[in-house]
């Protein structure tokens, strides 16, 4: 079974996504750069196929969505995926998110019932860079060492009561282990609190072999088991 797309006007844009049914409960987010859903295939595919359907999309400025980057911002992005989940999703949700896709998972739980949320080598980042749009002066806030350590996701997370897994790239030189660190002791609430560190791995190869993603895929399902009890 393919995903069915959708689109979705946001402002002056239009949003090109899929779902594998309607109203699905579990929403992948990609992350930055060149990513866009469908680095998600595999990993989707493998899903749905253990019984667990997926939403996804290109945010402005990626992929099928396409348009200016510059002219949005970390505040749009958590927009944008706020108005898919009302249009194509159940709650409480799953998040699955990665990079700085983390990021807009971490502030949905403030506005969503979210019961899990699984995090690939999440990206967190200072206030002051969240109304700023993507460019020169964004990167300048973000890039002020240590800047990190301001953002407001961590206080967020001490009041999340779902279930948490992050998993970790072991080589990762974008995201600094402390980042790794502090998520998992803020999310002191939370239902479950793990931490899956991939052998061998990279931010931008985080399963550098079959195995590794396998045991990734088997981490989100039981998971998703466990909520059901």
């Amino acid at each position: 079974m393919n995903p069915q797309p959708f689109e979705l006007v946001f402002d002056d844009s239009m949003l090109f996504g899929d779902a594998y049914e309607d109203r699905c409960d579990t929403l992948i987010l990609h992350g930055a750069g060149q990513s866009s859903r469908k680095r998600f295939s595999r990993m989707r595919e493998s899903l749905n196929a253990s019984g667990v359907p997926s939403v996804c999309f290109d945010f402005i400025g990626h992929g099928e969505t396409g348009g200016d980057i510059k002219a949005t911002s970390l505040q749009e992005r958590t927009e944008q995926a706020a108005a898919v989940i009302r249009h194509t999703c159940t709650e409480p949700l799953t998040l699955i998110a990665a990079s700085m896709g983390a990021y807009t998972a971490i502030k949905l739980i403030e506005i969503f019932p979210v019961k899990n949320m699984i995090l690939l080598v999440p990206a967190v980042y200072t206030p002051l860079a969240y109304h700023l749009p993507f460019g020169l002066g964004f990167s300048a806030a973000i890039r002020v060492p240590g800047s990190w350590r301001e953002s407001d996701a961590f206080a967020i997370l001490e009041k999340f009561k779902g279930n948490l897994l992050v998993v970790a790239a072991q080589n990762d030189h974008v995201i600094p282990a402390q980042v790794i660190t502090k998520i998992h002791d803020s999310a002191k609430h939370a239902g479950t609190n793990r931490v899956y560190t991939v052998p061998n791995s990279e931010h931008l190869s985080l399963f550098p072999t079959a195995q590794d993603f396998n045991s990734t895929i088997d981490r989100i399902i039981e998971m998703q088991k466990d909520t059901y009890k």
